[in-house]
């Protein structure tokens, strides 16, 4: 079953009710940071799977250039 994309809202790394000073706040200020970067690694790679980029082990399909990427292509940046 491939996965879905998560659009739940990515969870907030703020701040402003913190003091950084205190290892307290400093140890949620990293586990905000924690969470927000999960859950966006997450989501980029239920998209990078879904568009086919990659398997559920997260293995790249091919290493194949898709046909506008190629220097014979007339979309290329190779082609002027």
């Amino acid at each position: 079953m491939p996965l879905t994309i998560d659009e739940s809202p990515i969870p907030e790394a703020r701040v402003d009710d913190l003091d950084l000073d205190n290892e307290g706040d400093a140890a949620t200020w990293d586990a905000r940071m924690d969470a927000m970067a999960e859950r966006r690694i997450r989501q980029a790679r239920a998209r990078l799977e879904q568009m086919g980029v990659i398997d559920r082990e997260g293995q790249l399909v091919s290493r194949q250039l898709p046909p506008d990427m190629l220097p014979s292509s007339l979309t290329s940046v190779e082609t002027g």
